[in-house]
């Protein structure tokens, strides 16, 4: 029997835990990603960076009723999921010799210039692994799911083999549909989209607001350190999602 690749055996790992968008992409320098959020920075040695994404049903982002209740629910436990695989993929290779650390899909995030930034830009680096192309909202596309996705990560030393990168655009050149539905006017037809302003309007998180009220906190703790406390665990809600249920990709 032919032993599997390692690339092989990552993906299949991965499938078996329910997730079936998996690329690898070769640590590169790209212009769009400021320097201070390179994966060696994470990781010295870094060599690639593992992307997956899992989809989030149609069934959600367009029911009847409670969609914002049941899309912030789904978001909630599937991040755990992806952050939980996350960390067991790199008890994986750290057992083949080669160290990696988890690239976790949502928080914690670092504030640079009053703008919101994750540890990487993990949407950047699944484009560079195969797994979609960037549209005009900021969002990932994939070819079998539209912008319906979330991605986890993986950063390690392996070198592992690069997955082709997808040449044909997914986002429609003409289509304008998330420029005009966004109601905080926060994607601008150049597609460069305000990640702050899209943050404030489509995230609720009552327990922060409280802790904000506090001067004590805020004199103890930095903005930051409040953000990644209390967002985790439920403590946050979404309040929009009209990018995703206008993208012609997501429409049934």
């Amino acid at each position: 029997m032919k032993k599997m690749s390692h690339e092989a055996e990552i993906k299949d790992f991965l499938n078996i835990k329910g997730i079936p968008i998996v690329g690898i992409s070769a640590i590169c320098n790209m212009p769009t990603v400021p320097e201070d959020f390179s994966p060696k920075t994470i990781l010295k040695g870094a060599k690639s960076i593992i992307c997956y994404g899992v989809p989030i049903p149609k069934g959600i982002i367009y029911a009847d009723n409670n969609e914002l209740a049941l899309y912030w629910r789904y978001c909630n436990m599937l991040y755990r999921s992806l952050d939980m695989t996350s960390n067991q993929l790199c008890l994986l290779l750290e057992e083949k010799g080669h160290l990696a650390s988890p690239v976790y899909g949502c928080y914690p995030w670092k504030i640079v210039d009053h703008e919101f930034w994750g540890l990487l830009s993990l949407v950047y680096w699944a484009e560079q692994a195969g797994l979609g192309k960037l549209t005009k909202c900021g969002l990932l596309a994939n070819p079998n799911y539209g912008t319906r996705i979330l991605l986890g990560g993986v950063v390690t030393t392996f070198g592992l083999e690069p997955t082709e990168k997808l040449s044909d655009e997914l986002c429609p050149s003409n289509c304008l549909d998330c420029i005009e539905a966004c109601p905080a006017n926060a994607i601008e037809k150049t597609g460069k989209v305000d990640h702050g302003l899209c943050i404030r309007y489509s995230g609720a998180n009552p327990l922060m607001a409280h802790l904000l009220r506090d001067k004590k906190v805020k004199e103890k703790f930095s903005f930051e350190t409040i953000v990644n406390t209390v967002g985790v665990d439920d403590h946050g809600s979404y309040t929009c999602f009209e990018c995703l249920k206008v993208c012609p990709l997501n429409i049934p």
